[in-house]
């Protein structure tokens, strides 16, 4: 079985997220759920240390929920780890895409996490974008933290290391990247300026439930 177009989901997902600047060279690393023959969950992932530039569908590797290879000849994004523990911990989650952006890292380096500043970040994001704990990159222990810190979020930011972005498919992941940057030049502006002013508690509240009605997560 061949997964031609959900690979080329992935692929265009790439392109995107280098054409914004979130990524460049071989960094980051972008996957999205694929179902195998059996009704099996896998995973179209793209390949460990493969720059950009030279990526093509080919290169897309579908692998199982224990990184064993199911179709592709190369080697899975060292950070597949955390993304399959994001599926197995979300089953809202359609895609799963890590940046190293310059803002946002800027901040995930210097353990800043990036509070309810616009309304768009607490509708889409589901409000604060938090700072996992730091672990060894695409490790099990950097799995278990990011999903903790992530939550029924759409976003964190993983210490010493980028953002992780998650969405129901990959456009809204992408998505997600691109605001996550965009908050994080907000907040880093901000911070030069003066006391940063996040939205009122209140406000963020409101924001919050319309979040969950769109997620369709209201009791």
């Amino acid at each position: 079985m061949s997964w031609q177009e959900e690979k080329q989901q992935v692929l265009a997902a790439c392109r995107r997220i280098v054409a914004a600047g979130l990524v460049a060279g071989a960094s980051g690393n972008v996957s999205r759920r694929v179902e195998g023959p059996d009704g099996a969950p896998l995973v179209a992932i793209t390949p460990s240390q493969v720059p950009y530039h030279r990526l093509t569908v080919d290169d897309i590797l579908v692998i199982d929920f224990e990184r064993h290879p199911v179709e592709g000849e190369g080697v899975p994004s060292s950070e597949t780890v955390p993304h399959l523990a994001v599926y197995r911990a979300r089953a809202d989650v359609g895609a799963v895409i890590h940046t190293h952006s310059i803002y946002a890292s800027a901040l995930a380096v210097a353990g800043l996490e990036i509070p309810p500043l616009i309304d768009e970040q607490v509708v889409i994001l589901g409000g604060t974008v938090p700072v996992a704990e730091y672990a060894m990159g695409g490790s099990q222990e950097l799995a278990e933290k990011a999903c903790a810190a992530l939550g029924e979020g759409y976003a964190v930011l993983l210490r010493n290391h980028g953002v992780l972005g998650v969405g129901a498919d990959l456009e809204e992941a992408a998505s997600v990247c691109e605001l996550v940057e965009r908050l994080a030049q907000i907040h880093v502006l901000a911070l030069g300026l003066g006391p940063v002013m996040p939205l009122p508690e209140h406000v963020v509240e409101v924001e919050k439930k319309i979040f969950r009605l769109i997620r369709g997560r209201l009791e």
